[in-house]
């Protein structure tokens, strides 16, 4: 009754939206320093080492800010909770994630036009000369800031949900009964 009582009163909703906040922040922080460094994930010439660094420095953070949310939403419980309220938290901060990730990248893509011409030379490369493929390229060129945000707010809201999952089989904590 008492957890209960302490779920009613506690959400996970500004939390999970700090983590997520803070997540996309440093996603949109990644994007230029990748940029600085020339490491372009679309391209297919990237070497093995660049795209395993780069997935971690994408990803790892993400699973953390996930985790973080879970087991701070724990302690403001008491302690304990629940396998669906673990999910849903984590699932929020995946979801409020991904929605920032789409806002920033259309922003990124607004302001730096040279990464979307960058993007359509390397599809225009892997379209060896079919007249078919060139002609959907360059109808999506408009457009590819925000196939790329939608695609990553999908990836993210995706990954996100399994590893809320996994986060909330591992942090779940049930009250035990007390009899009374």
């Amino acid at each position: 009754m008492q957890q209960n009582l302490l779920e009613l009163e506690k959400k996970p909703n500004k939390l999970a939206l700090q983590a997520a906040l803070a997540f996309a922040i440093y996603f949109f922080v990644l994007i230029f320093i990748f940029k600085f460094l020339n490491i372009n994930g679309a391209n297919p010439n990237l070497s093995t080492g660049s795209k395993v660094v780069s997935q971690l420095l994408s990803y790892v953070p993400f699973f953390l800010a996930i985790a973080y949310v879970q087991t701070n939403h724990k302690k403001e419980l008491g302690g304990y909770i629940s396998f669906s309220r673990a999910f849903s938290a984590g699932f929020r901060t995946a979801a409020y994630a991904g929605f920032f990730l789409f806002l920033l990248q259309i922003i990124y893509y607004f302001v730096d036009k040279s990464a979307i011409a960058e993007l359509m030379d390397v599809a225009l490369e892997q379209a060896d000369g079919d007249e078919q493929k060139i002609k959907g390229i360059e109808m999506m060129r408009p457009y590819m800031g925000l196939f790329i945000g939608f695609g990553t707010a999908i990836t993210y809201t995706i990954v996100g949900l399994i590893v809320s999952l996994i986060g909330a089989a591992i942090f779940k904590k049930d009250r035990p009964f007390e009899a009374g």
